[in-house]
């Protein structure tokens, strides 16, 4: 941005004084910009990360607990090891409901004896093994019925093809026509019996010209023969 538009600080006078011989009192106002300014030096205070402070802190212990937090965040953990030892505490001092007392009452059964739910669970275990059985094998005959029917009909393609062909080259050559009649006549064009064929071969092409007047031209003449007349 210019500041021409601007007064001077000691505007010029003309008249006598004009040229160097001008004499004024010194001014006594100085300008904004010519005071003393930043005269003393900023120095962290207590919590602006200070030399000391820095030097106390366990920088690897924070950044450590910086991504245990982002990973626990990503994978819906307790973001705080204190939070969740105060959501254990609270869970263990917690009363069941009714004065009741919780506890673990183990199975009246041996650890030698064999569990009839487990039996149960090996045998539809067992019939779960078998029925996949089944299904794999009904699986395996539809994809090999498959891969046969597929090769069944590109080898019929692949006879087709070469029927075709070899029909082709019997009866594309009429030197190499093998039984039944022959015709050596050319195939009349789609177009051989159109009245009005090449009407324009014989006649004569118009000659260009240069004509140096800008109303006899041949241009202006066609100009005037397809918009005026």
């Amino acid at each position: 941005m210019t500041t021409a538009h601007r007064p001077t600080w000691a505007p010029a006078v003309g008249g006598e004084e004009q040229g160097g011989m001008r004499i004024f009192k010194p001014s006594v106002a100085v300008s904004s910009k010519n005071l003393p300014a930043h005269t003393k030096l900023k120095f962290r205070q207590e919590g602006q990360s200070g030399l000391d402070e820095v030097r106390a802190k366990d920088l690897r212990a924070e950044l450590d607990e910086k991504e245990r937090r982002h990973f626990a965040s990503k994978s819906g953990a307790v973001s705080n090891f204190e939070e969740e030892r105060q959501r254990d505490l609270k869970l263990l001092e917690a009363a069941p409901p009714d004065g009741q007392t919780k506890q673990l009452v183990p199975k009246a059964i041996d650890a030698d004896d064999e569990d009839p739910e487990s039996s149960e669970s090996s045998s539809d275990d067992e019939d779960d093994d078998d029925e996949e059985a089944l299904l794999l094998a009904e699986l395996e005959r539809i994809k090999k019925e498959r891969a046969e029917e597929a090769a069944k009909k590109a080898r019929e393609e692949a006879e087709a093809a070469t029927k075709a062909k070899e029909e082709e080259l019997r009866t594309g050559n009429p030197l190499l026509a093998i039984g039944g009649e022959v015709s050596f006549n050319i195939k009349r064009r789609w177009d051989d019996d159109v009245v009005f064929k090449n009407q324009a071969r014989g006649e004569p092409k118009a000659q260009k010209r240069f004509v140096n007047d800008t109303i006899r031209n041949d241009f202006h003449k066609r100009f005037l023969q397809r918009y005026i007349k």
